[in-house]
């Protein structure tokens, strides 16, 4: 056990890539381009194993330091390896070494228990995949051959339907308000792949129109455009109009070729262990999965959109050609790594700054794709982290989107619109003193402090209750609350109170009481007015309750003073 311990720690796994990509590169040539990569995978897995090993073992130990007896429960043990992913051979060793056997029996019952889970789970699966093998598409496919795709060079083709499917059977027809899978002999209709989404648009059939909601391929080769009859009918044999909508492909386009620029850009600021490993190319957005090993930063973030805009603004045409696997490979073309190629592949250039093997639509200059904005960076598995992105349309709706929520709080600031972030972070520092104050006051007024208050009410000649008093600093700026509390503390169905308080150099003065009590005379105005001299100040309000400010906390007690000489 100590020894695969000491390997992980070590992390020697990985100094092996060298010695296997000697050995071996000249066969598999893929190794060699993806050295780096895969040195950071094995040393990133050989981190994540020594963690699963210190957090089994911790788990395993606290098991055996509760254990009464010398044989751990293999449901334990099963525990320690489907949950913790700790090999059983290593608790069986940790085990002993503490004079611990391990339920092997248990084990193997809870293991077969498992497997038994799987196979029925892969049963269903697999029952799913071959649902479709050898089905209707396969037998379309065999029936009028592969469709001839057009598109990379028009958006508009003449064709004739090859076939009809409909409700999972081939039809002869498609009425009106029919939905189906149309198969034409030709089509400029790009079909779902390689991340890139189908086309949409309509196939035009005299007064029939069908409405394409999406292309797909069931099968290699064979295109299927999914729609919905719009007036008239459809036969097979018909011969039709298939028409792209062209807006939405420039968009689609515009971000696939966004996205090829997007991955040289990371590659040039992260590092060549980037690789793609999964995207999506719409006509709204893109997103692009990829190798790497910790969160970017925002200066990365920063560099890699400047790079990408640079070089989409330097204007560069597009360049697509196909070459044999071999030629690209030694012309250093990009390829996804592990993918299957034929021997004959598609290149995509934008200059030298990006190379790749692509079967998509893309733009014919890089200009065309206006701008690319990120909005978005994340994790979406152990060490593949997704960058999402707009261009083109897209990159102007959201930074429009975001122009709109800057303004809308620029005004309810009542500053410019570069100075809201100053005045937001001035007020929310402002927030949190209030907050502050207004806990200090809250915990200034609680029980004890006020049954202290409490005690100090004496009787004043009118017949109510009165307190005269300084009240803590806290209670500064919660004198009305502090009025509050007090009023519904104080028995008797006349009452004031006549505080004062001052909190770093700012005094507050008040004078309150009910309505029974100016109903026998109370002013408060009047006691805030030949009270607010003292302190620098002054004030007013109602007869039932008025404050004042000042700057002099040491008039404090001469305004108690008066009051009391007004009062008492």
């Amino acid at each position: 056990m100590k020894a695969h311990l000491i390997g992980v720690e070590g992390h020697f796994l990985n100094e092996y890539v060298d010695e296997i990509v000697r050995l071996m590169g000249d066969v598999y040539p893929e190794i060699v381009e993806n050295r780096e990569l895969e040195r950071k995978l094995i040393l990133a897995e050989e981190e994540r194993f020594g963690a699963t090993l210190r957090q089994g073992k911790a788990f395993l130990e606290d098991e055996m330091a509760s254990l009464q007896g010398d044989v751990l429960s293999g449901k334990t043990a099963f525990v320690l390896h489907d949950t913790y992913g700790f090999p059983i051979d290593i608790t069986s060793e940790i085990a002993e070494e503490s004079g611990i056997s391990v339920d092997m029996g248990e084990f193997e019952r809870e293991m077969e228990a498992q497997r038994e889970r799987a196979r029925s789970a892969g049963a269903k699966d697999a029952e799913a995949a071959w649902s479709t093998y050898g089905g209707i598409y396969s037998d379309v496919l065999n029936e009028v051959g592969p469709t001839s795709f057009v598109g990379y060079g028009s958006t508009t083709s003449d064709a004739t339907v090859a076939a009809i499917v409909k409700n999972g059977q081939q039809a002869d027809a498609l009425a009106d308000g029919d939905s189906g899978e149309i198969v034409l002999d030709v089509t400029p209709f790009y079909a779902e792949m390689g991340g890139e989404v189908g086309d949409t648009g309509e196939i035009v059939d005299g007064a029939a129109r069908m409405q394409v909601a999406d292309t797909t391929t069931p099968e290699a080769g064979l295109y299927v455009h999914h729609v919905e009859v719009r007036g008239g009918n459809v036969s097979v044999g018909d011969k039709v109009v298939a028409v792209v909508d062209a807006r939405r492909r420039a968009c689609i386009e515009r971000n696939h070729t966004g996205t090829h620029i997007l991955h040289s850009s990371l590659r040039e600021v992260l590092g060549d262990h980037v690789r793609q490993k999964g995207s999506y190319v719409g006509p709204e957005r893109l997103r692009f999965d990829f190798t790497h090993f910790e969160a970017m930063t925002p200066e990365q973030i920063a560099a890699v959109e400047k790079l990408a805009n640079e070089k989409i603004m330097d204007a560069t045409p597009t360049n697509v050609y196909e070459t044999s696997l071999d030629a690209a490979r030694a012309d250093g073309v990009t390829a996804l790594f592990g993918e299957k190629y034929g021997e004959q592949v598609r290149v995509v250039e934008a200059g030298e700054f990006s190379r790749e093997l692509c079967g998509g639509c893309h733009v014919s200059n890089t200009a065309e794709i206006g701008f690319l904005k990120i909005t978005g960076e994340s994790s979406v598995g152990a060490n593949i982290r997704r960058i999402e992105a707009v261009t083109s349309f897209g990159a102007l709706d959201y930074v429009n989107r975001i122009e709109g929520e800057l303004k809308e709080t620029a005004a309810e600031l009542k500053v410019p619109l570069f100075d809201v972030s100053e005045r937001t972070a001035s007020n929310l520092k402002h927030l949190k003193e209030v907050q502050k104050q207004a806990k200090r006051g809250k915990d200034a007024i609680s029980d004890d402090g006020v049954n202290k208050l409490l005690a100090l009410a004496v009787e004043a000649p009118a017949g109510y209750p009165v307190i005269i008093a300084e009240a803590p600093a806290q209670m500064q700026s919660g004198q009305r609350h502090l009025w509050d509390v007090v009023r519904s503390r104080m028995s008797a169905p006349g009452a004031m109170v006549i505080a004062g308080a001052s909190d770093e150099g700012k005094v507050a003065l008040m004078a309150a009481g009910t309505d029974e009590a100016v109903a026998k005379g109370f002013n408060a105005v009047e006691l805030i007015k030949a009270m607010g001299p003292a302190i620098g100040g002054g004030g007013g309000g109602k007869p039932s309750m008025a404050q004042a400010g000042g700057k002099n906390p040491g008039g404090i007690g001469d305004a108690l003073e008066i009051a009391r000489n007004m009062i008492l």
